[in-house]
């Protein structure tokens, strides 16, 4: 996905916030809300994770807009990982992902 230089601006202010945190994942096959996810300093993202249920089953993390404390999917950015990822692991993946877009 291209983020417009705004959107990555956007992006970049939540995962400074975010760096500040320990995220709490909850690993499902739908998208849930990250806990401890900051979403007031966030401008309007919110943090969100998934597994797979088929077979490799990866991680997924993304950013997403929110409404009324809840993620809207599609996610702005996201990225996978073979295991579960720890909060470091997941931010940095994620500027990678806004970086890339």
């Amino acid at each position: 996905m291209t983020l417009s230089n705004a959107d990555k601006k956007k992006c970049r202010e939540a995962l400074d916030v975010l760096e500040t945190r320990t995220l709490h994942f909850d690993w499902t096959s739908q998208w849930l809300s990250v806990h401890d996810g900051a979403t007031s300093q966030l401008g309007g993202l919110k943090p969100g994770c998934r597994q797979d249920s088929a077979d490799p089953k990866h991680y997924h993390v993304g950013l997403f807009r929110a409404a009324n404390k809840r993620i809207q999917p599609p996610p702005l950015v996201e990225a996978s990982f073979p295991t579960a990822p720890s909060s470091a692991d997941a931010i940095k993946a994620l500027r990678a992902a806004v970086d890339a877009a």
